[in-house]
């Protein structure tokens, strides 16, 4: 990521740790920008993950430990950069995670929150919104904290709240065009039915069953695109 790359040229970064990691799409993102020689280490609550990083990234440079970002077993000032990738709106304890962040990086290290936004999107990235928030609301509906998407001013006053003062912020794509792919769009549609077939039984389903049409015809005239990320770099 050619921003990232730019804002730390001149900074030496050793270690790194990647809160909520997942199966390690932010890691890739790190080590292309800092390269072998910075040590990785990407932690999560999720085995299933975890197993899937570990085969993907087998660099000696990386490491990948189970653990909940709430409760980070490392001492004070240990890491030169800690961040957190499309992972906020997943967290339970949401402050106490960027508090525990900011007690394992270095009083001159630096922090990172990359969030997807919501706001102002095209039609293609409003249906990557539609798809999400549907399995956000699926999931709290099951009691797993998934929060709906926040706006790019929304993520920043959420950043100041928490005393991360933001030194550079800037807005990215990850996927750099609209996907009109027929098999592309069918998974996604498939992901969408798969999600209202779990609340079969239940109420919110007759509440809820209408969206799966209008995906799909949405889906049909506008494609599909992920909706931007808002990157922020920041110091405690």
């Amino acid at each position: 990521m050619k921003q990232l790359q730019e804002f730390f040229k001149d900074q030496t970064i050793q270690s790194i740790l990647d809160v909520g990691c997942g199966a390690g799409d932010f890691i890739k993102v790190l080590n292309d920008t800092f390269g072998s020689e910075t040590q990785l280490l990407g932690i999560d609550p999720g085995e299933v993950w975890l197993r899937e990083a570990r085969a993907r990234f087998p660099q000696e440079n990386m490491e990948f430990r189970c653990m909940h970002g709430e409760k980070l077993a490392f001492e004070n000032d240990q890491f030169d950069l800690v961040s957190i990738s499309n992972a906020l709106h997943h967290l339970a304890q949401l402050e106490q995670t960027l508090a525990e962040m900011k007690r394992v990086v270095r009083s001159s290290g630096w922090l990172i929150v990359n969030e997807v936004i919501d706001g102002e999107l095209t039609e293609a990235q409003q249906n990557h919104r539609m798809l999400h928030h549907f399995k956000s609301y699926v999931d709290r509906l099951h009691g797993i904290t998934h929060r709906p998407t926040w706006t790019e001013q929304e993520i920043m006053d959420l950043a100041e709240a928490n005393g991360l003062q933001v030194k550079h912020a800037f807005l990215h794509l990850k996927m750099k065009q609209v996907n009109h792919d027929e098999l592309f769009l069918d998974d996604k549609y498939r992901q969408m039915e798969s999600l209202l077939e779990e609340l079969q039984g239940r109420p919110e389903f007759d509440e809820k069953k209408d969206q799966l049409p209008l995906f799909k015809e949405r889906l049909k005239q506008h494609g599909f695109h992920l909706a931007p990320q808002l990157l922020l770099i920041a110091q405690a």
